[in-house]
């Protein structure tokens, strides 16, 4: 190529090379060659470098042809499917997904290393991962929090952790579809607690019921960061509400209902609580590291 690149000219030749990278989401082992990949890599860089460059046009493209593949090629399998077998299918073409965004990032490396961080864009990675779980909650909102909420669940009461579910919440906390997820698993979570309260209330004494807080509140601040990649301070937080708060509305109440002395009752929370807080204070949580599509 030489001479000045047209958008339209550059954009045929990168957007054939997405196409032929997203056969991998039908488990296709077709890869570009090597001399396609460069010419891919260099048709990117031109368009960026050259005196007329069209880097925002690109970025735009780049979603637009990744939201393309995902409505012809990812939908479609997931209709019609639903608990396991839906969650069983949204892994398998979440892993196919991110090997086509490797990849497909790789002609575009110019593009994320310069203009990416020069106008501080989400990245190639959290813009693909947006691609993929946006279309997918707006149109299969109510199975697939199902099937992730599920597994959640199970996992709480002791099923072992999914490895594909890991892969895929991690994936929705670099899209934009995070906080819909966040505020479904703090709603459930917060519902668990509250049906729990009241079997617990009724099976222990006040003494033993808080130790149980006390535990829920550990094994739920790593479990919201483990699942929702947050930091351990602000997972307390959000534990606070979602799990402290119905189990500790319960406490309260069955304290009033039995007329148990104030004093008493302060007594003994204040001792639980504290020893809660400087627990959680001094956990280690070992998922600092977020899951990256790269």
């Amino acid at each position: 190529m030489n001479g000045h690149l047209s958008f339209e000219e550059g954009w045929k030749v990168l957007e054939q090379g997405i196409v032929k990278c997203s056969k991998i989401l039908e488990c296709n082992s077709t890869r570009p060659t090597v001399a396609e990949y460069m010419n891919y890599y260099d048709c990117a860089y031109r368009m960026c470098v050259q005196k007329q460059q069209y880097c925002q046009e690109m970025y735009e493209g780049f979603k637009m042809t990744l939201a393309q593949c995902v409505h012809a090629m990812v939908l479609p399998q997931l209709m019609h499917k639903q608990n396991d077998y839906f969650f069983r299918e949204l892994a398998k073409m979440w892993s196919n997904y991110c090997i086509m965004i490797r990849c497909v990032t790789g002609f575009f490396n110019y593009l994320d290393r310069c203009y990416v961080e020069q106008y501080r864009k989400p990245s190639l990675s959290d813009v693909a991962a947006t691609c993929f779980f946006r279309p997918v909650f707006s149109f299969f909102n109510d199975e697939a929090r199902t099937a992730l909420l599920t597994l959640i669940r199970q996992e709480r009461d002791g099923s072992p952790i999914d490895s594909g579910l890991l892969d895929v919440m991690h994936g929705i906390c670099r899209s934009e579809v995070k906080s819909l997820v966040q505020n479904a698993v703090l709603h459930d979570t917060y519902a668990y607690y509250s049906m729990r309260s009241s079997e617990w209330i009724m099976h222990y004494s006040l003494p033993d019921y808080l130790a149980k807080v006390q535990e829920s509140m550990e094994k739920e601040t790593k479990r919201l960061e483990y699942y929702l990649n947050i930091s351990g301070e602000d997972s307390l937080q959000l534990c606070s509400q979602a799990v402290n708060a119905p189990l500790m509305e319960t406490y309260d109440n069955y304290a009033r209902e039995k007329q148990i002395g104030g004093q008493l009752l302060l007594q003994t929370y204040k001792t639980v609580e504290e020893e809660l807080l400087d627990r959680c204070s001094s956990l280690t949580l070992g998922c600092s590291d977020s899951t990256s599509l790269n």
